[in-house]
């Protein structure tokens, strides 16, 4: 199981709990984090820190190489029955080659979103792949037309999960503030939250804002809190408490939908990613809820420059507006109900096992 960054030691996790529960001798070996390991993840390496500091090209590349080096002497000399792919697909090519070169299975964990970038490379991934397991719902049926086996498993931010009583101030609103995980990310975005939170803030004086990330991010979210309070690990509780949601794009937005929190999606990027964006991104929209919904049911900015007094508006034109705000909490609830009755972990494990039978 080959994790490179956060989000897929999330995942790989999600896998290994589900794997475990069937059969607690299965032998579990990979490259993740601390959620992998405490999983039963014998790892042979830890890779995600590196990861979410946003290190330079050239060191990231060097990252990745020496990482591949390790899981392909691993898998040229153990052999394994299966080799699982978990997400970040630039890295885990060379590591399906090597897999396949010495016979073995190869499943994705999860889907690499082809269908928004780059198409073309679906020859590359059946050529490399036995089967890829999906988080959104469409994916299948793209991937089935074009040859590639496929199976929609759910997604581990669409399970219900338990919401505490953590005594948070009550504004009117109350904002949460969502701004990612990498430290580039969050150094570009929750500075452009606090400028449209400001804003806010001068048409609604009683306004209250949290900030709201994973306890590893805490330090790289420090620097830009402005004295808000952090509050880690605790989102379906924030999300339960917040009227409004500033978030990047990703995961975290299939988290805020899951509660059926209005949101903003906003995503920072520099001139040059924003051009290469626009160029690459084929896909009508960004934000996850709104392409599982086929159309626009929350305002994304994503990429985005330094558009704060625009986003800002938009902002405030929701929060006058409780028609709409009701609306799209309907909407984001209704279109989670295509997760209601999938058990990822489980379903992940059943689909790993059957290639490694």
């Amino acid at each position: 199981m080959t994790a490179f960054e956060p989000s897929g030691d999330a995942l790989g996790s999600m896998a290994a709990k589900g794997i475990k529960e069937i059969d607690s001798t299965i032998n579990v070996v990979g490259l993740g984090g601390s959620l992998m390991e405490s999983a039963g993840v014998n790892l042979l390496a830890h890779t995600t820190k590196e990861a979410a500091m946003g290190v330079g090209a050239i060191t990231e590349i060097k990252r990745i190489k020496r990482l591949v080096d390790v899981v392909g002497k691993w898998i040229a000399s153990n052999k394994p029955d299966v080799v699982v792919a978990v997400d970040s697909p630039a890295a885990n090519w060379p590591v399906c080659k090597i897999a396949k070169k010495h016979g073995c299975n190869v499943v994705h964990l999860a889907a690499p979103q082809l269908w928004a970038w780059a198409p073309w490379r679906i020859k590359k991934m059946k050529r490399l792949s036995d089967h890829v397991m999906c988080l959104l719902p469409f994916e299948p049926d793209w991937f089935e037309s074009r040859g590639m086996p496929a199976t929609f498993i759910g997604h581990p931010a669409m399970v219900k999960q338990e919401v505490k009583d953590l005594n948070l101030p009550n504004g009117e609103p109350n904002i949460v503030l969502l701004p990612g995980s990498r430290k580039s990310e969050i150094k570009k975005n929750l500075p452009l939250q606090q400028a449209i939170l400001s804003r806010i803030c001068l048409e609604h004086p009683t306004t209250e804002a949290v900030i709201a990330c994973r306890a590893e991010d805490v330090e790289r979210v420090k620097p830009y809190a402005n004295d808000l309070q952090i509050i880690a690990d605790e989102l379906p509780t924030v999300l339960g408490w917040g009227d409004l949601a500033l978030s990047v794009s990703g995961t975290v937005s299939l988290h805020v939908m899951n509660a059926g929190t209005p949101m903003i999606g906003m995503y920072k990027v520099n001139p040059l990613s924003m051009l290469g964006s626009k160029i690459m991104l084929t896909t009508p929209y960004r934000l996850l809820p709104n392409l599982i919904a086929g159309k626009q049911i929350v305002p994304e900015f994503i990429p985005c420059g330094n558009i704060s007094y625009k986003i800002a508006d938009n902002a405030l034109d929701l929060l006058s507006d409780n028609e709409i705000m009701t609306k799209m909490r309907k909407e984001l609830l209704a279109y989670s109900q295509e997760y209601k009755n999938h058990s990822p972990s489980v379903e992940a494990a059943e689909c790993i096992l059957k290639f490694a039978e």
